[in-house]
């Protein structure tokens, strides 16, 4: 069935419902959409018949054109193993590979299941490391890490099993992440894991000779990610700089630990394996690992060595000197390694100096750093015996911090001098104004004087100037933690409370209002009129001579506006502090752009598209030029988003889709797999997906993305119900009607008592139910709804305005299919001339209301040349604008070949329905049922033209298996596949009576 999914929205709602007919069980519904993030106008997205059971499809007793063809656009898709994202190692790339291939090495271009090799990346011990590309369902490019065939015995295979597990289980930032496992067919285990372009920990702070507190707060994330794996029972064992990569985000370093393949789960009780045992570096191995303390088993305090160390290679820019390294050397070691301080004393004086300025510090105060406090911290990690070491990674990493902090450390000797040294460095301020205050006092008491006076009236200035930015933040608060809910229930209660004291006959009347009107639709409407104008008004008169706060205190009151479902109001408030910050802060600054980003989002959510592309267009270029920052780099992801979001609704749907999976491959290698913005981006890819046709992967996209954001963000955040939307809408769309319902009523639940009845998010989730209604035939209730949704939004937004249009499309696709498609005629005509007036006659939307009115003129019984005069007009387009695959311009054709058949052209007819029957067969899947309406369609055409046998041939084949169900047993979407095939039958039989 074709149905139109709407533009991206804020909320997903079925669209343009009445684009189909092709009959599948409850596909057909359309969306009705705003966009991702508000505005814009619908699309089409076809389904097909066949299969019994969910997802089959006959064909649809439907409300507009026919649309038959593949019944489940990526079928297959909840067979495939969903993206895990789960967290493992990564590798980074190496430049310089070799062009000669070691033997054994795969080709670039060899496909290990939905991954397709590119280059080799290093070989180790155990297999080998690829650079591929994922190919679905997102393209990135990934580590893959496979391992060698020779050593797949029962031990390795065991080994691997253990590792995968082990991955799975944890989830940090500073680890790095696997997608997948599997193993290939000739049997090699494999890995899709994280792509990490970085440099090792070490290398990454040198080359770019970063201050020593940079490097200890580097560091300490990294003890974060370890104390992550030692909570999981995982203890790395070969902690070093080579798997430790650092790469920047919203340039900011990101350390990334990798390569936990030797790790093992801790108290798992391979003891046995002595060479598993001893795995790692020995540079960086403790003395219990390397065997130097027997009978001790490694445990978390192993890690926290291997940390020592790397802390010492920050810090001294070289490893603990020979002698005191791991290994075998470390079996002769009688003492702990030299400090790190000594280690400097022992370079050349130039060098020591070198190193000092590579660490921002003079040599002086490096080496008091060292030898007061960080030697101690260095040597306590690496402590022989374990006992005496930090108990573990968060210990260390905490440490660091007291030590950052000016605070007293527990490795250092708690001396009264000590002590006291520290609190004086903590507090040298109020130290150093203590010692001006008494030199003051001994000796300038007229100076003294004169500073009193002063200081009162600096501290008058501070006191006012403190209490105005209360004042504005306190009004911003207000503003932005205005609950709708909680106020509509308040005016709800307070009027019940008023009547009960002063007219309690009258309680029965308010209840009859009230529950007819939503009461957080009254807050809403209040707090506009009230509050928000009253609250625009008084930043104008009381600020005026303080445009930097006045312009915050509008931005607060615009942003309460989006969320209030009010961003035709928000855009002017915007404009104005956007065209504000420019000429006093610059078109660059941060506060700037923030302010047009959210002019741009106000702008989208307005439907005005071509005004918000151009906005995000300037706003990148803009950003092009701003300091690279988490600040800029967040404002730079949002407008490519933006811009996005604007061509979809624009139509230019190639370009966006595109530009969205660019953006999620990009996010996937930054972000962890549950991180709420990359989710959000892959929903607006898969709602893209969905819209234009690739509703396999669309759904399968959302099944994944809506537990993740509810368990991430909680059941009612608003970016939770945006996923349960979409989701909703996909598993109609993918044919399975009841579980939509379900979802999509718990959906409308929270809608009604959040945001109101008449928000323009409610309204859109109340189309999308009425429209799944009507898939599952319960007619009365989904009319219903239509008529009241399209009330709300003509009374609201306008006549012409895009949800409007959608919703009286959507009525008249259920008028149309409650047989009385000559009613609906006038109303879907209306929707089309201001489809062909707002968006021009080229644009997707309208034309798949060209295609929809051409079947709602067959369905209505016109003559078959007005039929064929729209069909000449919708054709043509379909096939230009959409693709001759598209399902919409297969719609258009079979219109065409019925158009054919009840104009007494059988030949016409019979060749076009062989074609479609031929390419519907090919496109069917094992346990899918043929395609029922071009069966019938088929045999009339041929029994026309007497070729009886034929037609019998291809009646019991395709459509006689409807009919031999018995009634008590026919699902809804089956009793309406038999109502549309009496109606066609009835339309051909008037047909060929007007004719003789």
């Amino acid at each position: 069935m074709i149905v139109d999914v709407g533009a991206l929205a804020q909320a997903v709602a079925m669209d343009d419902h009445h684009a189909g007919r092709a009959w599948r069980p409850a596909s057909g519904s359309g969306t009705e959409q705003g966009q991702l993030s508000g505005g814009g106008v619908g699309v089409l997205v076809a389904h097909a018949g066949g299969g019994r059971g969910r997802g089959s499809s006959v064909a649809e007793a439907g409300d507009g054109s026919f649309g038959y063809h593949r019944q489940r656009e990526g079928r297959g898709m909840s067979g495939h193993e969903s993206d895990d994202l789960a967290p493992t190692e990564g590798l980074r790339t190496r430049a310089g590979q070799s062009a000669e291939m070691p033997e054994g090495t795969l080709p670039p271009g060899t496909r290990i299941g939905r991954y397709r090799i590119e280059a080799l990346l290093g070989r180790g011990g155990m297999g080998e490391v690829y650079r591929a590309e994922q190919l679905e369902p997102v393209r990135r490019t990934v580590a893959l890490k496979r391992l060698h065939l020779k050593q797949l015995d029962a031990r390795h295979l065991a080994h691997f099993e253990i590792e995968r597990q082990m991955l799975a289980q944890m989830r940090h930032p500073a680890i790095a992440q696997v997608y997948d496992a599997g193993t290939t067919p000739e049997g090699h285990p494999y890995f899709a894991m994280e792509l990490i372009e970085g440099s090792p920990l070490t290398s990454y702070c040198e080359q770019r000779e970063l201050p020593l507190r940079q490097r200890l707060e580097l560091f300490i994330r990294v003890c974060e990610g370890v104390q992550h794996a030692h909570q999981k029972g995982v203890v790395h064992r070969d902690l070093k700089p080579g798997n430790i990569l650092v790469g920047e985000v919203d340039g900011r370093p990101l350390p990334k630990i990798i390569d936990f393949g030797i790790a093992t789960a801790a108290g798992r009780g391979a003891a046995g394996d002595t060479r598993l045992e001893r795995a790692g570096t020995p540079d960086y191995m403790s003395p219990e690992q390397a065997g130097l303390e027997d009978g001790v088993e490694v445990d978390t305090r192993s890690d926290v060595y291997s940390l020592g160390v790397l802390l010492y290679e920050l810090i001294a820019g070289r490893r603990p000197s020979a002698g005191a390294v791991t290994g075998e050397a470390v079996r002769t070691a009688a003492t702990t390694p030299a400090p790190p301080s000594q280690q400097i004393d022992t370079l050349a004086p130039g060098n020591a100096e070198a190193r000092a300025r590579q660490l921002h510090l003079r040599r002086r105060q490096l080496r008091r750093l060292l030898r007061n406090e960080l030697d101690w911290v260095v040597l306590k990690a690496m402590r022989r015996d374990r006992n005496e070491r930090y108990p573990s990674a968060s210990a260390l990493a905490e440490e660091l911090r007291r030590f950052l902090d000016g605070r007293p450390l527990s490795a250092v000797p708690p001396t009264r001098r000590y002590v006291w040294s520290k609190y004086l460095a903590r507090h040298r301020l109020g130290v150093a104004a203590a010692a001006v205050a008494l030199a003051v006092l001994a000796g300038l008491a007229l100076s003294l004087y004169g500073l009193r006076q002063a200081t009162a009236q600096r501290q008058l200035a501070e006191r006012r100037s403190a209490e105005l930015e209360k004042v504005a933040a306190f009004q911003q608060s207000m503003l932005e933690g205005v609950d709708i809910e909680a106020m509509g229930t308040g005016l709800s209660v307070g009027l019940r409370e008023q009547l009960r004291n002063t007219a309690p006959d009258k309680l029965p009347l308010l209840d009859q209002i009230l529950s007819s009107a939503s009461p957080a639709d009254l807050a809403r409407h209040q707090i506009d009129r009230q509050i928000l104008a009253n609250a625009l008004a008084a930043i104008e008169r009381d600020f005026a001579d303080q445009p930097a706060l006045a312009a915050d205190l509008r931005q607060a009151v615009a942003e309460v506006q989006l969320a209030l479902g009010l961003p035709h109001k928000a855009v002017d408030v915007l404009a104005g502090v956007a065209a504000w910050r420019e000429s006093s802060e610059g078109p660059g600054a941060i506060r700037t752009l923030r302010a047009r980003k959210l002019w741009a989002d106000a702008l989208v959510a307005a439907g005005r598209n071509q005004e918000a592309l151009a906005m995000a267009e300037r706003n990148l270029e803009l950003l092009a030029a701003a300091p690279s920052g988490q600040d800029a780099n967040g404002l730079r992801l949002d407008a490519e988003r933006t811009r996005a979001l604007a061509l979809f609704a624009l139509g230019e749907r190639a370009r966006a889709r595109e530009l969205l999976e660019s953006l999620v491959a990009e996010e996937s290698g930054r972000r962890p797999p549950d991180d709420p913005l990359l989710l959000n981006l892959r929903a607006d890819l898969g709602l893209a997906m969905g819209r234009m046709g690739d509703v396999g992967q669309a759904r399968a996209t959302f099944e994944d993305i809506y537990p993740r954001l509810r368990d991430a963000l909680g059941p009612e955040h608003d970016d939770t119900l945006m996923a349960m939307g979409r989701l909703a809408v996909m598993r109609v769309l993918d044919g399975d009607t009841e579980a939509a319902v379900a979802l999509q009523r718990e959906r409308v639940e929270i809608s009604l008592r959040k945001l109101g009845a008449e928000h323009p998010a409610t309204l859109s989730e109340r189309g999308n139910l009425a429209n799944m209604l009507l898939e599952m035939r319960a007619m009365d209730e989904a009319e219903a709804l239509m008529r009241a949704v399209l009330e709300a939004r003509a009374r609201l937004y306008g006549p012409e305005a895009a949800g409007t249009l959608r919703a009286q499309l959507n009525l008249a696709a259920l008028i149309a299919r409650r047989g009385r498609a000559g009613d609906a005629l006038p109303l879907e005509l209306q929707v089309l001339e201001a489809r062909r007036r707002l968006l021009g006659p080229r644009h997707p939307d309208t034309v798949f209301v060209e295609v929809n009115h051409a079947t709602t003129l067959h369905r209505a019984g016109r003559p078959p040349a007005e039929v064929q005069a729209q069909l000449d007009r919708a054709l043509p387009l379909a096939r230009e604008v959409l693709g001759a695959r598209h399902p919409q311009t297969g719609a258009a054709e079979r219109i065409q070949a019925l158009t054919f058949l009840r104009a007494g052209r059988a030949d016409l007819a019979e060749s076009l329905l062989a074609a479609q029957r031929a390419e519907a067969a090919a496109r069917r899947e094992e346990g899918d049922e043929p395609d029922v309406l071009l069966g019938w369609a088929h045999a009339e055409a041929l029994r026309r033209l007497g070729r009886s046998e034929e037609a019998r041939r291809i009646h019991a084949a395709d459509v006689q298996w409807l009919y031999d169900i018995p009634d008590a047993e026919l699902r809804p979407e089956q009793r309406g596949a038999r109502e549309l095939l009496a109606e066609e039958q009835a339309l051909l039989n008037a047909a060929s009576v007007s004719r003789d």
